[in-house]
């Protein structure tokens, strides 16, 4: 759903009565200009709203590119009014910063998000989730990424050859491990009664010590196959490629669980 909208009339209004000059612009290209040739002032936090408490869409906020919002933290809310701040909610601009010639100069433009277990983040299935006048960005549940891996189809040679783990992550949740396991071509490692560990490499390195020196080897994805004891259905569950046998797996994906595993395992089947 989107989130923000770009407003530029809807900012200036909410912040008429601040007493401060201010400029809104919507092109990332009109905001550079304004940083590169004006006087930049870092400015302290402020003390004019007394709301310390930073709304849904102000969090939203922290993974737009730090090119654009410069500040990790955004220290303009400070200077705003707790009523003024109400009333730009849903236009709120997505970066600010403050010269000496022309005041506040805000950023503006559309923000989409979606909603996970109480938290939002900013995601878009198909289309950029920031959308500026002269620029897109892309995000996948609050990642940024590229237009590519979100437009293009995912495919199993795409996800392989993916050397940007952030990337590749995407790419296989947009796919889904099911599918994904069933077109791949997996090597079994191990197994532990009925579960299998499963491993393929990808293009991506990594560096390790072995045999008395120091190489680059495949960074790999891995997953263990269950089967469900009720229905035998099998899943396929993601663990960590370092893991070597199959028990060690199985025990990585119950973090939490302090009792004999194996012993309530064997009870419930």
């Amino acid at each position: 759903m989107k989130a923000i909208s770009k407003n530029r009339k809807a900012v200036r209004e909410a912040l008429a009565q601040e007493g401060w000059r201010f400029s809104v612009v919507s092109s990332s290209e009109e905001f550079s200009e304004h940083r590169n040739a004006c006087r930049m002032l870092t400015l302290p936090s402020g003390g004019e709203s007394d709301c310390r408490v930073r709304s849904i869409r102000e969090r939203l906020l922290r993974p737009i590119p730090w090119e654009l919002r410069s500040w990790s933290f955004p220290r303009w809310l400070s200077y705003v009014s707790k009523s003024a701040r109400k009333r730009l909610q849903n236009h709120l601009p997505i970066a600010a910063e403050f010269c000496l010639t022309h005041g506040f100069i805000f950023l503006v433009g559309d923000v989409w998000a979606e909603r996970v277990n109480g938290r939002w983040r900013v995601h878009r299935d198909d289309a950029p989730a920031v959308i500026l006048e002269d620029r897109e960005i892309y995000f996948w549940r609050g990642w940024q990424v590229s237009k590519e891996t979100i437009v293009n189809k995912p495919t199993v040679e795409r996800i392989i050859s993916e050397e940007n783990q952030t990337h590749r992550e995407v790419l296989l949740q947009r796919m889904g491990v099911e599918k994904f396991m069933q077109e791949a071509d997996l090597k079994s490692v191990d197994t532990f009664r009925e579960s299998v560990l499963l491993k393929v490499d990808t293009a991506a390195k990594r560096g390790t010590w072995r045999d008395g020196k120091w190489m680059e080897v495949p960074l790999q994805l891995a997953f263990i196959k269950v089967t469900c004891p009720s229905t035998q259905k099998d899943y396929f569950l993601r663990v960590d490629p370092e893991v070597e046998t199959a028990k060690r797996a199985l025990e990585s994906t119950l973090p939490a669980y302090r009792r004999d595993w194996e012993r309530d395992l064997v009870a419930e089947t």
